[in-house]
């Protein structure tokens, strides 16, 4: 077993670096108890402007340490309900503050005033939330110090208005959208950003240099906050969606017309427990996503990762995070933490499909989740808590046969998705002032698996338990060991476990393997992770080193994002951030990194070089450059599921250049190029163009080619046991000449704060032609057989679209394969209105218009390539869903 060492380097480095001491924070922030109420109009003329102000801004950007160019006041106060929070901004120059309208929660280059809360002042977590002079709103979630998470939409309000003197804004928020330990007499940890656009400057009541590391854990103090006392909270939140569909479809498919409109009602609970946790519930909730997921082509082994876009499941999703807590900075190489909770998996397309014949089939898209329930919160200011459990029910196609149906109410129905439970419990545990932590983390999935041809395909249960935490070196929290480890346990029927052991990841059905062998007769697979990490979490000088291993038998699928096993993995980096302005650039970072990644055989399966260079100019343009050279390493998964191969050494090289984000027009330019040691090539390149004409209307496009010339792209597998060199199985390769051209462009029009339309359009066209077919000649090399050489012998059926091969010229062993060219052409839109009618309670319009096309296989021709796509049969799908909040 090869091992990965860099323990001299990182010693040598831990050794050379002077740790200074952390200055405290003493600031205190007062805040007011109000006789009466304020009203929110932007307006400064309630009594409590008449008490002394916030004043002590400092800039972080441009001019670092030096007095805020405009003069900044903050109020705070607060009643029996609400805390407020108003400010004014003054403006030498008000005719220039910037005013745009944004949808909610983006947090674009803008005049903006920012509040960030800790209210359990554990130094960790909290609130933020932000306003700008156009009176848009966005806020947050604070976790691991310094990460936001926007997913969060709390119920507030705000307003804002602009004299001659600046802007001023007025800010309400309900303590019942907060959660804090309910104390006599309450400290928070505060702090305030004032963004100013035209001047790129951020300026901070408490500013945390550039070489320092924090945002919550070096907050300010907030005073005053007495006899507080939370109510009861209760909210409801009922729904009603109505869906027209008009799709492609056979005119004799007797489903179509009872699928076309579709009403859903439901409704979600939030049930406040104490001050400090939430309890989410929903009843036949509506877990369909607004905006569509982006066309993909993907010709590897892996499965595609799709973005979370449903409001239950992103809302408080940092709480689930697991091993990552401690350290600002994470890098994966290959490896990285396990994604134990991917939310995708509750709701998905159903798994299996019908055994018995069918001419029309009714197969739902997605499964139906009957109810879900999610508790997140703290026990106390050092400990959180968050769990997850849904149902999803048993989901069943409905089957047409020569003119027969076969209804729920008569003879047939083929299950294809079983009545199934979903379980996630996390909690974490701070020490000695964040110092140290602990976290645990369950997940279980539990299907009914009674159907047998569920049972052959599916698991009925599956399980991780995991433990993870951080620990600092030093008193100054510079350094910072963060480190994981997880179990998984997995059951089920032979079958089932077969079809784990042959997944992607694993391949344990290899016929060179000499690890984790493929076992027909086992029911359950088990398994480990377990990586350990060193950051260094500020200063000019960086350094990030990890060492993981995952265990062949580690599984979690089922509920998580799996694409790794079967691991061990190392890597280091070391870097330079210069923060101080020069004569051309105002800041530079520089990044050097090498990583390596071995099998449990001992095979090297990665090993690389990269450099990464960021640069901006004094003018706010940026440049950037990126480096890669891959050695030459072993691959499990090119001959899926067969004899490892050889991959060939090669390198990369980017670059990127942007202009300066406070401008109307912002351009973006990026191009890359890839060569390996056997001739394969790529490159690409991507223009981003975004125009703001109008205060309230932005519009972005994205256009993007790439071209791809593979030498050894995987074809098909053909048994033959003439094939001696190659375990009785010919692999079939070929070079492949990939185009694709897509654009992403998008519109966001505003009308208010309220009100707003978005549209999103993407074109995307792909063709893949192959030819140099050919075959593995010898395992573990770059050697291949090409058909039509040496007495082989390749032909072509153009009316049936296959190809022949005789690998011997011997008559014998010949075979075929369908002709593997492609020609993916797509048109996405997405047309989204939403009108926040009430504080909570919307409206939304959705429209998606989406066509595919697989016309002239092979040929990349972009005219006719968009004709044959315009003229193609197209889905259109209307939406009308209305949510009204109700405080109880």
């Amino acid at each position: 077993m090869k091992k990965i060492k860099y323990p001299l380097i990182i010693l040598t480095v831990l050794l050379s670096t002077t740790l200074l001491a952390n200055k405290p924070i003493n600031k205190k922030v007062k805040a007011h108890r109000l006789e009466t109420p304020i009203v929110i109009d932007g307006i400064l003329d309630e009594p409590l402007y008449d008490q002394t102000p916030i004043d002590d801004f400092t800039q972080k950007e441009p001019d670092e340490g030096e007095p805020a160019s405009e003069r900044t006041h903050v109020w705070v106060g607060y009643d029996n309900e609400f805390i407020y929070f108003s400010a004014k901004l003054f403006d030498s120059e008000p005719e220039l503050i910037d005013r745009a309208l944004m949808r909610r929660d983006n947090w674009s280059n803008t005049d903006r005033f920012i509040i960030g809360i800790d209210t359990f002042f554990d130094k960790r977590t909290g609130f933020g939330f932000a306003v700008n002079a156009g009176g848009s709103m966005g806020d947050a979630t604070i976790s691991n110090d310094t990460w936001f998470d926007d997913s969060w939409d709390g119920i507030w309000d705000s307003e804002v208005s602009i004299d001659e003197e600046g802007w001023n804004v007025e800010i309400k928020i309900p303590f019942s959208q907060l959660r804090f330990n309910e104390l006599d007499d309450m400290k928070w940890g505060i702090n305030f950003e004032r963004d100013i656009k035209r001047k790129n400057e951020e300026s901070y009541y408490v500013m945390v240099p550039k070489d320092e590391n924090g945002y919550a854990s070096k907050m300010a103090t907030l005073v005053g906050l007495e006899g507080i006392k939370m109510k009861q909270r209760i909210e409801l939140l009922p729904y009603v969606v109505q869906k027209v569909q008009f799709l492609k479809h056979d005119d004799n498919d007797p489903f179509y017309s009872i699928n076309q409109f579709k009403t859903s009602i439901g409704a979600d609970f939030k049930i406040g427990i104490g001050s400090n946790l939430n309890l989410d519930a929903t009843i036949f909730p509506d877990f369909g996503q607004v905006e569509v997921d982006p066309a993909v082509v993907n010709l590897s082994a892996f499965e595609t990762f799709y973005q979370e876009k449903r409001p239950f499941f992103i809302e408080g999703a940092s709480i689930f995070d697991f091993g990552q807590g401690g350290a600002n900075n994470n890098w994966g190489f290959n490896f990285g933490t396990p994604e134990l909770f991917y939310t995708r998996r509750i709701g998905r397309s159903p798994q299996v499909w019908p055994n018995s014949a069918y001419d029309y089939i009714d197969r739902p898209g997605e499964t139906r989740i009957l109810g879900a329930a999610k508790l997140s919160g703290k026990i106390d200011e050092t400990w959180s808590i968050g769990a997850v459990s849904s149902f999803t029910e048993r989901t069943y196609a409905t089957l047409q046969l020569d003119g027969t149906q076969f209804d729920v109410r008569r003879t047939l129905r083929e299950e294809i998705e079983p009545f199934t439970h979903y379980g996630v419990f996390r909690t974490q545990k701070q020490f000695n002032d964040s110092k140290q932590g602990l976290g645990v983390i369950f997940t279980s999935v539990n299907r009914d698996v009674s159907n047998s041809n569920i049972k052959s395909k599916l698991v009925n249960q599956a399980y991780t338990f995991g433990t993870d935490g951080w620990i600092f070196l030093d008193e100054d929290e510079t350094y910072v060991i963060t480190g994981s480890a997880v179990g998984s346990y997995t059951s089920g029927s032979k079958d089932a476990i077969e079809i784990k052991q042959r997944q992607s990841y694993r391949y344990a059905q290899r016929p060179d393997a000499t690890t984790a062998l493929l076992d027909t007769n086992l029911t359950f697979l088990s398994g480990w992770y377990s990586r350990v990490m060193l950051n260094k979490q500020k200063g000019n000088f960086y350094i990030n080193a990890a060492l993981g291993a995952v265990s062949p038998g580690f599984e979690y699928n089922d509920l998580g994002f799996q694409w790794n096993a079967n691991k061990i993995n190392g890597h280091l980096v070391l870097g330079y951030k210069w923060y101080d302005p020069d004569k051309i650039f105002r800041k530079k970072y520089l990044y050097l990194a090498h990583s390596q990644s071995f099998d449990f055989e001992g095979d090297n399966i990665s090993n690389f070089l990269m450099n990464f260079i960021r640069m901006e100019f004094l003018n706010y343009y940026n440049i950037g450059w990126r480096f890669g050279y891959s050695f030459e390493a072993i691959s499990v998964s090119r001959t899926r599921g067969g004899p490892k191969t050889l991959s060939p050494a090669g390198f990369f090289v980017g670059t990127n250049i942007s202009s300066d984000r406070r401008k109307p027009v912002i351009v973006e330019f990026s191009i890359n190029y890839n060569q390996n040691e056997i001739g394969g090539t790529g490159y690409g390149f991507e223009f981003e163009f975004e125009w703001k004409p109008l205060p309230q209307l932005n519009l972005s496009i994205e256009p993007g080619y790439n071209y791809n010339n593979s030498f050894i792209q995987w074809v098909a597998r053909k048994e033959d046991y003439k094939a001696v060199n190659t375990f009785g199985t010919r692999y079939v390769f070929a070079e492949m000449k990939q185009q694709s051209i897509s654009a992403d462009i998008r519109l966001d029009w505003i009308f208010t704060p309220q009100i707003s339309l978005q549209l999103f359009i993407q074109p995307l066209i792909s063709v893949g032609k192959y030819s140099h077919f050919k075959e593995l000649a010898v395992p573990r090399t770059l050697d291949y057989n090409y058909y039509g050489e040496n007495g082989s012998t390749i032909t072509y059926d153009s009316e049936n679209s296959e190809y022949t091969v005789d690998p011997d010229g011997s008559g014998k062993s010949n075979f075929t394969f369908y002709n593997p060219d492609f020609n993916f052409k797509s048109f996405r839109a997405n047309m989204v209105f939403r009108y926040e009618v009430l504080p909570g309670s919307i409206l939304y319009f959705v429209w998606t218009n989406d066509r595919v096309n697989y016309e002239n296989q092979g040929n990349f021709n972009v005219t006719n390539d968009f004709i044959n796509l315009w003229e193609t049969d197209t889905d259109n799908v209307f939406l009308l869903k209305f949510t009204y909040w109700i405080d109880m």
